[in-house]
């Protein structure tokens, strides 16, 4: 494939309807009623970004409080099986990409894995916090690491063809991103339950009834049960109402090898701008998940888990409102300035958020870590609402190019850069915390002034650092909203509408 940036694909149209006239300079074109998304199959899809967000993130959330903090394992022990687990992860996501893109069945490509990947993920879940505290620690290292490993591949099953299925529902430059602002208020929303699991899990209600101790995994699993529950629904959501606009083409085009999908993918120069931005942008994001926890619990809250988990839930609920109100701002954004200007400005506001964190996590006023979740949550939202929409702009370039709708292959190698970025976050961030802070859990709140200021350091200064270079990268990015109603002419003129 060709990664010429104005060079169209060779071949005779196979059809030629009167096409879209190309949009003058800054021009927003409405939206036409054909390209709309129905309601009905827009809340449906939204629906299963919860499964996104729990089947990845509710694991990583409890991991510490669990395997570290009550089950007594290391800080690198845990992160070495986040990570390991990740790593697994980033290979599955190619492989069910791959997979969903060559499917031809009578429900589609993508439908028959969200319905069943669902299940199975959302039954194992609740399953990977199931050691038990009577277990030695070797014990407990291999269940963390073999169960992680083997729920990594279910979440994949539904994941891939989900992130595809979205990248199909519409043609329209700014419907797309209308579509992804549906899916990123419920995946917001759902982002306040992970602060809320934490908290449920440390309840009272789960205290071991012969000693009266608490007992962190249970409620852990617990918890995961209730999310369960949710991603089932989900799939079944998604099976039901959405439909696969693009299926009927896909159908007559051939089948690709997953050399021939990976080669493809890395060879557009638009798509690997857009890889490089999620890379430097997932690795610190992971970094912060793990040592936020320990920055509030240890430095503000001087080792109280409990008060901690407290202030997590209201900075979880921040999280997600600030997020859900950042919506209509990065839709907007991108309506009238296009794609890349809008991710230009969402960038720059997450430079503010994470660098405010150096100042708002303070054990003077700890309310204050709930504003900074809240910045984090409106800059994160323009960021999932914009840089996916783009993808999805990248499939209508290499259609071009290509003469094939080539969705699973975008979305998982888009997610297996993700989940490499976040792999080699969760192998660095158990060593940060061990040999460069010198963290050490037995010491409970009573850490050295050193070991809280190297944390501190990194919690404010990775993110900042990694923002920056970000903002270097989408400057070079080079579909614009006038090259993509080119691109959908060109597309139209070629094969017809769909």
């Amino acid at each position: 494939m060709t990664s010429s940036l104005t060079s169209d694909a060779a071949g005779a149209p196979e059809s030629t309807p009167e096409a879209p006239a190309a949009a003058a300079p800054g021009a927003a074109l409405a939206t036409s009623p054909e390209d709309r998304v129905p309601t009905p199959a827009k809340a449906a899809y939204a629906l299963g970004g919860t499964t996104d967000i729990f089947g990845h993130w509710l694991y990583n959330t409890l991991a510490n409080p669990v395997f570290n903090v009550y089950l007594g394992l290391t800080p690198t022990q845990v992160s070495t099986s986040l990570g390991v687990s990740r790593l697994i992860d980033a290979f599955t996501d190619p492989l069910f990409g791959w997979i969903s893109d060559n499917t031809r069945s009578r429900w589609g490509r993508r439908r028959p894995y969200i319905l069943i990947g669902s299940i199975i993920a959302g039954i194992g879940l609740p399953c990977l916090f199931m050691a038990s505290p009577t277990w030695s620690s070797n014990q407990i290292y291999w269940f963390m690491i073999i169960s992680a490993c083997i729920y990594a591949p279910l979440i994949s099953a539904y994941n891939m063809p989900y992130q595809s299925l979205g990248a199909e529902l519409t043609p329209d430059y700014n419907e797309r991103t209308s579509v992804l602002s549906w899916r990123a208020v419920v995946q917001k929303v759902s982002g306040m339950g992970l602060g809320a699991a934490l908290w449920f899990a440390t309840r009272d209600w789960w205290n071991d009834p012969a000693t009266g101790q608490p007992n962190v995994a249970r409620g852990a699993a617990y918890a995961c049960a209730i999310a369960g529950v949710i991603m089932i629904i989900s799939g079944i959501a998604n099976f039901l109402f959405v439909k696969e606009r693009y299926y009927e083409k896909a159908q007559k085009q051939a089948r690709i090898s997953v050399r021939q999908m990976i080669s493809s993918t890395f060879s557009c120069r638009p798509y690997l701008v857009l890889l490089g931005t999620a890379l430097v942008y997932a690795i610190p994001t992971a970094l912060i998940g793990s040592l936020g926890f320990y920055v509030g619990t240890y430095h503000v809250f001087h080792g109280d888990m409990a008060l901690s988990s407290e202030m997590g839930f209201w900075g979880g609920a921040a999280y997600a409102v600030c997020g859900v109100a950042g919506v209509p701002f990065a839709a907007g954004f991108a309506k009238r300035l296009g794609k890349p200007k809008a991710l230009t400005i969402t960038l720059l506001v997450g430079l503010v958020a994470f660098g405010s964190s150096w100042w708002l996590y303070t054990p003077e006023h700890p309310w204050l870590t709930v504003v900074q979740n809240g910045l984090n949550g409106f800059s994160a939202t323009g960021l999932w609402v914009v840089l996916p929409s783009m993808c999805v702009d990248v499939v209508d370039y290499d259609e071009l190019q290509s003469q094939q709708r080539r969705e699973g292959a975008y979305s998982s190698m888009f997610s297996w850069v993700l989940k490499f970025g976040m792999s080699a976050s969760m192998f660095i961030v158990g060593p940060l915390l061990d040999e460069v802070s010198g963290f050490d859990a037995k010491l409970g709140g009573n850490q050295t002034a050193d070991t809280i200021f190297t944390m501190r350091l990194m919690f404010t200064g990775i993110p900042v650092v990694a923002l920056l270079v970000a903002l270097v990268l989408i400057q070079l990015y080079p579909l614009t909203r006038e090259r993509m109603h080119q691109i959908r002419a060109d597309l139209e003129a070629r094969r017809g509408t769909v």
